[in-house]
Formats: C-alpha cells, sequence, structure tokens
C-alpha cells in the first residue's frame, strides 16, 4: 500500500509564499484551499502548478468513492461536483483549466510566459489543446471511473478500449511536429493532458514492459496477452505519445506530484474491478 502511504506527501504543497510584481503593483498570496481527490487527473494537474510556483496551498481530500462531491455542502461549494476546487481568500473557483490560468496569471510570475505564451496563436493552440483534454481526452477517465465507483464495470469492453485509442491518436498527431502537446516547450496544456494521459495508462499503457506483473481484468477476460492490454504496443503504434509521457515523467514535479497519484488510482480501479467482477 505504498501508493496509498505516499497520499501524505500531498498534504502539503509547502514551500513558501510566493509574492511576485506586476506592472509595479505587489500581488501578496491569500489563503489557498485546494478540494481534490489523489485519483483525480485535473487535480493532479493543479498540485503540479502549484509546486512549479512554489504556492503554499492548504489540500483538503474530498473522497469520490464514498460520493463526498454529492454532498450539500460540497454543491454549496461547486454546483457541478467536480474536484478540483480552489479557495483563494473569499474567490471560489471551479474546473482545473480555469484554475491553472488563475493561478498563473496571478502568482505565475517569472513562469507566466513560458507556460502561458502571450503571442495570440501560440496561446491559442496552448487553449486548444486544453479544451481537447476537458472535452474529448478526460471523458473516458471520468466516465470508467463511474462505471467502476458504482460497480457496473468489472474491467474494460473493446468500446472502451477503442476509444481510448482514438485518443491516443490524437494526442500522436499533435505531437507530430513538436515536442509537446502544444508546443516544443512545455505548457499549461501538458500538465492537464500529461495527468489525463498517464492515468489513461492504468487502462491502456503505452509501455508494454511495465505491464509486467499487473494483471489488468477485460471484460470477460481475466488477463490481457503478455506485453499489452487489448491492443498491440502503444509504443509502436504511438511513438511520438511514449515519448511525450516519457518525457514528462522525467519532470521533477511529475515524479514528485503525478506518480504517486498514478499509482493509487491505478490500484484502485484495478482493486474494484476485481471486487466488481466477484460481485457478478
Amino acid at each position: 500500500m505504498a501508493a496509498i502511504e505516499n497520499t501524505r506527501d500531498f498534504k502539503s504543497i509547502k514551500n513558501y509564499n510566493y509574492v511576485h510584481y506586476t506592472d509595479f503593483f505587489s500581488v501578496t498570496m491569500s489563503r489557498l484551499i485546494l478540494h481534490r481527490a489523489i485519483a483525480s487527473p485535473p487535480a493532479r494537474s493543479v498540485m503540479m502548478l502549484a509546486d512549479i510556483l512554489s504556492l503554499d496551498m492548504e489540500i483538503k481530500d474530498v473522497n469520490l468513492y464514498k460520493m463526498e462531491h454529492m454532498t450539500p455542502e460540497f454543491k454549496k461549494l461547486n454546483p457541478m461536483r467536480t474536484v478540483p476546487v480552489l479557495q483563494d481568500g473569499d474567490y471560489t473557483l471551479c474546473e482545473s483549466h480555469s484554475i491553472l490560468k488563475y493561478l498563473l496569471e496571478k502568482y505565475g510570475g517569472e513562469h507566466r510566459e513560458r507556460l502561458y505564451p502571450s503571442d495570440l496563436r501560440t496561446r491559442s493552440i496552448v487553449d486548444q489543446c486544453m479544451f481537447f483534454n476537458a472535452g474529448m481526452f478526460f471523458v473516458p477517465i471520468r466516465s470508467l471511473a463511474f462505471l467502476t465507483f458504482t460497480g457496473q464495470l468489472s474491467g474494460l469492453t473493446p468500446e472502451h478500449q477503442a476509444e481510448i485509442e482514438k485518443l491516443y491518436g490524437v494526442v500522436e498527431d499533435y505531437l507530430a511536429d513538436r515536442k509537446y502537446i502544444a508546443t516544443d516547450r512545455l505548457t499549461l496544456a501538458d500538465l492537464s493532458a500529461g495527468s489525463t494521459a498517464t492515468a489513461v495508462q492504468a487502462l491502456h499503457r503505452t509501455d508494454p514492459d511495465k505491464t509486467k506483473g499487473v494483471t489488468f481484468s477485460l471484460e470477460g477476460n481475466t488477463k490481457a496477452p503478455s506485453g499489452h492490454v487489448g491492443f498491440p504496443s502503444q509504443q509502436t503504434i504511438f511513438p511520438l505519445c511514449y515519448d511525450w509521457i516519457k518525457r514528462l515523467e522525467q519532470e521533477p514535479f511529475f515524479e514528485k506530484v503525478n506518480a504517486p497519484g498514478v499509482a493509487y488510482f491505478t490500484k484502485m480501479v484495478h482493486n474494484l474491478w476485481e471486487k466488481n467482477k466477484k460481485s457478478k
């Protein structure tokens, strides 16, 4: 249960109170509170940015499996009943991509231009990739998680696998002429789409070697063929996507913040699949 024990590392992304100056006016950071779930890719994208910016952020865990996000109290905080939710003093903001842009604009300092370039065309491509993540790439994860939590799913169906492969293909096309998903440098889009991509690997890995010793339950099949999960090796089919994910995983903030959450999500999903399979 090392992955679960590592959740304590998330309790506080705390280095120092960050103050930057914009147009000669000082902006002092108010109390930041992030409501999140460790298994949530959108929440992890915000936490990675917080780590990059050295933000002092209080973490409040929301147990999605126990449906804590569906309580009346949480609905008052966020009518969408999703995580993450950011509270900055008396200001509340929901939806991870909006939170990413807000935090970077207010507290980003020297990181602002690098992670969200001001050039209109470049910024629009970054937005395009973030909207792709919100509207398409993350959708299967959200759907599969709901079906798994509610006992309706005990593994991937062929339809789920086909949808994941199609979305990997979109990412592969984005990467055809650049190192990162939006530009040749890491941007906010890589934090959002990268957190999703690494979570998708819990269902359909891009690195076949890492499936050794892991049972991936498919609907009607207890174990996928050696070296892949329902498909041929993603390292062969999607080499650019594979390289991009490996590049992201080498970033210190990805290893520190994202990796423990991915491990937790992977273990949780596969344990629930086994439980759901036995209850049928």
